[in-house]
């Protein structure tokens, strides 16, 4: 097998909807997506079968077959690797709402059909069975680089990517779980008359009162501030460098914990690697 590598991008939603939900608990939903350049690092090679991964310790990123990542993998293969390793690099922080987590799955699931030598190109069918493994993942496993996502995240409908290049991320000490924000959604949240905007912004806010803080001081420094996902992330676009510079020095120099980047025009495209050496991490017991 051909050692393989391919990014997996982090995501903002520009806008999202809560429309309704299925009799068996999924949410229903209508959400703007796009990629970023900020991106984890998958590695799939030749050896023995195991997960690696290197994060922070504090993100607590599975290492067992819990991982995202490996289930989507087996996923792609059809079923568990014969001597194969797949190495994940964590760029993206955990639970912050950027999609780390559906990225590196969708990514894994690619690497896994590339080994299989079946197509990388997603079928309905194939977007359905993603989303089970989570409502993000069939965005990252489309080949898009924006689309409107709705269904229970299944349905991928492609869009023109944002006009702004450069997105500033306010990275909060706090996580927030997805469950736990959609757990505190009630009917008033819902904003049945707003195009845009986040209907989880509300129940995020409850939860973490001190999001309000950040907003602030994003609006402050002189962005925009909107939340992306379920939090915790707060984030503001430009299409002007000085000005995505201007607010991440004011926050910077105000503590906050910020992270520029810019809106990914393209999806990533797997790479063919002549050697791709692990570098460390931690692997899954018994596994690797």
């Amino acid at each position: 097998m051909m050692p393989l590598s391919l990014e997996a991008p982090a995501k903002i939603n520009l806008s999202l909807r809560v429309v309704g939900r299925r009799p068996d608990g999924f949410h229903l939903l209508e959400t703007e997506m796009v990629l970023l350049e900020l991106a984890d690092r998958l590695l799939l090679l030749p050896g023995a079968t195991g997960l690696r991964v290197e994060a922070p310790m504090e993100d607590e990123v599975p290492v067992d077959q819990s991982n995202l990542a490996w289930r989507g993998l087996v996923a792609g293969l059809g079923g568990p690797p014969e001597l194969a390793c797949l190495a994940l690099e964590k760029h993206i922080p955990a639970a912050a709402g950027l999609g780390g987590g559906s990225s590196d799955a969708a990514a894994a699931w690619r690497l896994g059909r590339r080994a299989a030598g079946d197509s990388e190109t997603a079928t309905p069918e194939d977007l359905l069975a993603l989303a089970v493994l989570g409502a993000d993942v069939p965005f990252f496993a489309a080949g898009v680089a924006a689309a409107l996502m709705t269904g229970i995240g299944e349905v991928v409908t492609p869009i023109e990517p944002a006009s702004a290049e450069h997105c500033v991320l306010v990275l909060p000490e706090f996580r927030l779980s997805t469950a736990a924000v959609f757990g505190e959604l009630r009917d008033a949240d819902l904003a049945t008359d707003r195009p845009r905007g986040n209907d989880l912004l509300a129940p995020a806010l409850r939860l973490r009162p001190e999001l309000a803080e950040l907003i602030r001081a994003v609006a402050a420094a002189g962005g925009e501030p909107r939340l992306t996902g379920s939090g915790s992330t707060i984030f503001t676009l430009t299409d002007d460098p000085d000005r995505a510079a201007a607010i991440t020095a004011t926050l910077r120099g105000a503590g906050v914990s910020v992270v520029v980047t810019r809106l990914r025009r393209e999806p990533a495209l797997i790479v063919e690697l002549d050697d791709a050496p692990l570098d460390g991490g931690a692997s899954a017991p018994g596994m690797g």
